[in-house]
């Protein structure tokens, strides 16, 4: 079974790609933080990292700047609210593979997974 990890403060955003994504038969990790999402990569090995931009602590900058030196085999799809052109050419510039705007949709999610999960296009 594919893991994925949902970074993001918002617990019902996280809810929600569980929602979305366990009857699809993924299981879903979640992390309120940069700093927890770092404990349950050292712990587990999820295939697929969405990671929310802004959140307290290490919000998700500060995480892929992480993640280059402890986890950079895992592609990350960066979240936001935000369309900002520099945000996404910052994010892809520090690793991430793909972003996903809110809100999104069901179908949104299962695509970006089934394109890094199913051998579509791995780092």
């Amino acid at each position: 079974m594919k893991k994925i990890l949902v970074v993001d403060d918002d617990f019902s955003i996280r809810s929600l790609f569980k929602e979305f994504l366990e009857p699809e038969g993924y299981s879903v990790l979640q992390a309120a933080d940069g700093r927890q999402a770092l404990e349950i990569l050292d712990a587990q090995a999820p295939d697929l990292l969405f990671v929310d931009r802004a959140m307290p602590g290490m919000g998700g900058i500060e995480l892929l700047k992480a993640l280059q030196d402890r986890h950079s085999a895992v592609p990350v799809i960066m979240i936001s609210a935000f369309g900002e052109e520099s945000l996404w050419g910052q994010a892809i510039g520090l690793g991430a593979q793909d972003y996903l705007l809110k809100p999104f949709t069901r179908g949104d999610v299962l695509k970006l997974v089934k394109k890094f999960t199913d051998g579509e296009k791995k780092r």
